[in-house]
């Protein structure tokens, strides 16, 4: 790393201000550390200091990085909302600039490694232009004691005005360094860096100057009061303006001509016509093949057609304002329990009656419009009642679990489950099996699957009436015979096998690594039966139908699991929130398996929400800028054969039941468009399949 000079006053940033004393943060100075009189180290680029600040110089075909230390041991963003950093571009071309910031998080106890925990970006500056760029925080759940404010605000994982807090993040107090780092691009690059600085208060400023004038926040139809953006609506007739406006948008858009009837690339080589979508490896790629013979690759989304937004109500009443009753006739439809639907009031003010229907339509046609041709998970499946124009490829989604052998995975030997699951395939597939659009099911969704081990002790913890821990003991004894054989082995002291059986051993009792081997071998076998158990149900009553997996995510994928499933799955599926794919290392390389990404987002907080979700960006230009990214570097993926977003709406700005209110969604609670996302959308959505082709 060469360290190089730098004038200290040509950065910015915020002092160090208590954020509970509601003193508003100011401006300052941004100290740096100095080592031996150098403020700032780079990597493979050239600095020189200019009136405007640090002019960079990235070679063509290199990679660089200007990295910032804190003169202090941390800075703290506690009070922040960002750090920001101004750059201007003086090259010819579009330059993307990864900005990574660093932090310690000693309070998280159980990290095994608590150094270097990085804040990851992806930014993209146009020629000419000069761009101030958010880095968005998402606060780890253990810094709560930080925000006392949260208390306010029961409910929400985000709280106005964007200090979110989640099981997985920044430990904003212990920020140490700063890199801004620049990935390999055909073209030389120069930008100027103009400032780093923190940037804008993390909590609302009435607020923290009088709670009762902050008090309600939301309004009437479920956004937040006291912010105003672009696509706001604070009047009916707004909604219906909205909708002319999108009336034109859809007719300028109408789809791209590179696709047939389902999707598919009408202008490619023709395949073998089967009636229903299957898998098929073509010169090295892999490829879905649609009923009529065409290339398919999967561009979706989660819950299309659909806008619910059920917020709860009770116990946050002084939250809204102007709440219809629930006994007011036109609108105790949209009550729900303890919850109002603003997502359905608003589709009503919108569309008139009928108004759910009608959206059905509208939403296939915004699809095509948009570029995507797949209803993901959880989205309107009856398509088959809507125009036939407008149809979409779709997918069956069945949740089943039940009996448990732990937290969100069944015990896949208890004959109760297949049974349920039976049901609710059969239910769900009812009048489908034979329909040319129907895509492929899903079982479950994001299941504890844990390791071997894992699964061992909770099924030693169980009594003599689960059927998954018989299937272990029965695996113990037909292979060790003895009990004392297993004695040896796990250092216990059971007098019969029955008694193991009988009794609920405790993960401190046994020696687990000696017993690897066998929990290894249980582990495969409860794979082996849920894979193939689901195939064969699906198989039954749709047999022509994909089985694309169950919808993986975080540490619960393994070799064992995965390798399993290759052998029942026509697709594997991934929630991936990640920034890019294009080297996604699922499913590991020796598995010659086609995957989608079943879930992945970014989302913003400048349009009046307060969690930007799994996936961040800056704002809304950057979710689009985000989005032909993660795409096109899926499509880059010989193994990927679609992505599907998170998902068609916001969720509820107040939380739902889970506290989730991110900035998710393609339109918002009352049903607007973020354009400048779905114009991003567009540029990668139609020339997919073209661009697909040209990857070698």
């Amino acid at each position: 790393m060469k360290r190089s000079n730098f004038l200290i006053t040509a950065l910015q940033c915020l002092a160090i201000v208590t954020l509970f004393g509601f003193d508003s943060p100011q401006e300052d100075v941004l100290n740096l550390k100095k080592v031996d009189g150098e403020t700032y180290t780079t990597n493979n680029l050239t600095v020189n200091q200019v009136k405007q600040g640090v002019e960079i110089t990235i070679p063509k075909g290199s990679k660089g990085v200007i990295s910032f230390s804190a003169s202090d041991e941390y800075w703290d963003l506690t009070s922040y909302k960002y750090m920001s950093i101004e750059l201007e571009n003086k090259s010819d071309q579009q330059v993307r600039f990864d900005p990574v910031l660093i932090y310690d998080n000693p309070r998280k106890k159980y990290l095994k490694k608590k150094e270097n925990l990085r804040n990851e970006h992806i930014g993209f500056i146009n020629s000419g232009e000069n761009l101030v760029f958010n880095c968005t925080m998402i606060r780890d759940a253990v810094t709560k004691n930080d925000y006392p404010q949260s208390s306010d605000f029961k409910g929400m994982k985000g709280i106005p005005e964007g200090v979110v807090l989640n099981f997985a993040g920044v430990d904003a107090s212990r920020i140490k360094k700063v890199n801004i780092e620049f990935p390999s691009q055909e073209f030389e690059r120069r930008v100027i860096l103009k400032r780093v600085f923190k940037n804008q208060n993390a909590v609302s400023e009435i607020y923290t100057k009088n709670k009762e004038e902050f008090f309600p926040f939301i309004n009437e139809y479920g956004q937040y009061i006291h912010e105003n953006w672009e696509g706001k609506i604070t009047n009916d007739a707004q909604l219906k303006e909205a909708l002319v406006k999108e009336e034109k948008e859809l007719l300028k858009y109408s789809g791209s001509k590179e696709w047939d009837r389902f999707g598919g690339y009408k202008l490619g080589p023709q395949f073998n016509k089967t009636g229903h979508f299957r898998t098929q490896k073509i010169d090295g790629k892999w490829w879905i093949i649609d009923p009529e013979g065409h290339l398919f690759w999967s561009n979706g989304i989660n819950g299309a057609g659909k806008l619910e937004v059920k917020t709860p109500i009770k116990g946050r009443e002084h939250y809204f304002k102007n709440l219809p009753a629930k006994n007011a006739p036109e609108y105790a439809k949209f009550y729900d329990g303890q919850k109002y639907m603003f997502g359905k009031q608003n589709l009503y003010k919108k569309y008139g009656e009928n108004s759910e229907f009608k959206y059905i339509d509208f939403s296939l046609r915004r699809m095509r419009s948009w570029g995507l041709n797949t209803l993901g998970g959880w989205s309107e499946e009856s398509i088959n009642e809507h125009k036939e124009e407008n149809k979409l490829p779709y997918t069956v989604i069945v949740h089943e679990t039940y009996p448990e052998i732990h937290e969100k995975f069944p015990d896949v030997f208890n004959p109760k489950w297949e049974s349920n699951l039976e049901e609710k395939l059969k239910k769900r597939l009812e009048g489908k099996a034979d329909d040319p659009f129907l895509f492929g099911v899903f079982v479950n969704n994001e299941i504890h699957w844990k390791n071997p081990a894992g699964l061992a002790i909770s099924t030693l913890e169980k009594g003599k009436k689960s059927y998954g821990k018989a299937a272990f003991v029965k695996l113990l004894q037909d292979n060790l015979k003895e009990i004392h054989q297993f004695n040896k082995l796990a250092g216990t002291s059971f007098s019969s096998w029955e008694e193991l059986l009988n009794t609920s051993v405790k993960k401190k009792e046994i020696k687990w690594t000696n017993i690897r081997k066998y929990t290894e071998a249980h582990y495969k076998k409860m794979c082996e039966t849920y894979f193939g158990v689901s195939q064969r149900l699906i198989k039954k009553y749709a047999p022509n139908t994909m089985y694309i997996g169950c919808r993986w995510h975080g540490n619960h994928k393994n070799n064992i699991n995965l390798e399993v499933s290759a052998k029942y799955l026509d697709l594997m599926s991934f929630n991936a929130y990640e920034n890019e794919v294009e080297h996604y290392k699922y499913p590991y390389k020796y598995i010659d398996k086609p995957f989608i990404i079943s879930e992945f987002n970014f989302g913003a907080l400048d349009t009046g929400k307060f969690f930007p979700g799994l996936g961040y960006a800056s704002n809304q230009r950057n979710r689009g800028e985000k989005y032909i990214n993660f795409v096109s570097g899926a499509l880059r993926n010989p193994r990927c054969v679609g992505t599907h977003w998170f998902m068609w709406a916001n969720s509820t700005t107040a939380g739902k039941g889970n506290g989730e209110n991110a900035n998710c969604g393609v339109v918002s609670a009352t049903d607007q468009v973020y354009y400048e996302l779905v114009n991003y959308m567009r540029q990668i959505n139609y020339k997919m399949y073209s661009y697909r082709l040209q990857q070698q």
